[in-house]
């Protein structure tokens, strides 16, 4: 028996030229990420150029919070959010667009601790003795796992909100919104280098591969919901599986 497509479950609108207009968007990234590296003491010069921000009491500790709690804004409000809008009707809507928030943190942050592992590059103070890190997490350096996890969980939402189409409609509040998560991530991802804990290159890639993710996963969704693979019947499975990832993630990883 052919599964019709659900017409509750709905993605915005994200064509070929989109997807290849964020595939570039990538691949500058990465080419900087690139040029970043291969530009001799440019990682050292821009850590130590933050040197002042980190010698500052009020500052540095500004940063030290920031960076390392808001963090935990974004996976778990996102699956929670996800989770409720099974019960609210106002939150419906949105259902898929946040679970490719979670599918791409789900999937995305066990890659980015495999790359770390196997890439071994060690901390910015461990090679350059005078950048003075606000803190010293364990670890390796790249790429950055917060710069990933900033764009993948806002990103969706982000393109959600600029979106006008058939299903979403943009208005002041979802732009408002749209530029409040966009600095949001931007700013996470910045206080890394601020803190002394990452290299350009590292949060360069993060966002990358962020960006990455997010299309190959909407061509999966797209896919799935157009053959009917993803409908109201299944869905829920999808949601324990991802949810489930999601939160090994968090708690080992």
């Amino acid at each position: 028996m052919k599964i019709i497509p659900s017409k509750d479950l709905k993605l915005f609108q994200f064509g070929q030229r989109d997807k290849l207009i964020f595939i570039l968007c990538a691949a500058i990234l990465w080419i900087l990420a690139i040029v970043a590296f291969l530009t001799p003491n440019f990682n050292h010069w821009v850590l130590v150029n933050c040197n002042f921000i980190r010698s500052n009491y009020m500052l540095a500790n500004l940063c030290y919070y920031f960076t390392n709690y808001t963090l935990s804004f974004i996976a778990t409000p996102i699956s929670l959010l996800y989770l409720a809008s099974f019960k609210f009707n106002k939150l419906k809507p949105y259902r898929i667009v946040f679970l490719l928030s979670v599918m791409t943190l789900a999937i995305g942050i066990p890659i980015v601790d495999f790359m770390k592992y196997y890439g071994a590059v060690p901390r910015p103070w461990l090679l350059y003795p005078d950048i003075n890190s606000i803190y010293h997490p364990g670890g390796h350096s790249f790429p950055s796992g917060h710069a990933f996890q900033a764009f993948a969980g806002t990103l969706p939402l982000i393109i959600c909100f600029l979106t006008n189409d058939a299903t979403f409609k943009r208005n002041l509040k979802k732009t408002v919104l749209a530029v409040i998560l966009m600095i949001f991530a931007i700013s996470l991802s910045l206080s890394r280098l601020i803190a002394g804990v990452h290299f350009p290159t590292d949060v360069l890639f993060g966002i990358g591969l962020a960006v990455i993710m997010m299309v190959i996963l909407i061509s999966a969704l797209q896919y799935l919901l157009k053959t009917g693979e993803l409908n109201l019947q299944n869905e829920k499975w999808y949601a324990l599986i991802f949810l489930a990832l999601i939160t090994i993630d968090m708690c080992f990883l």
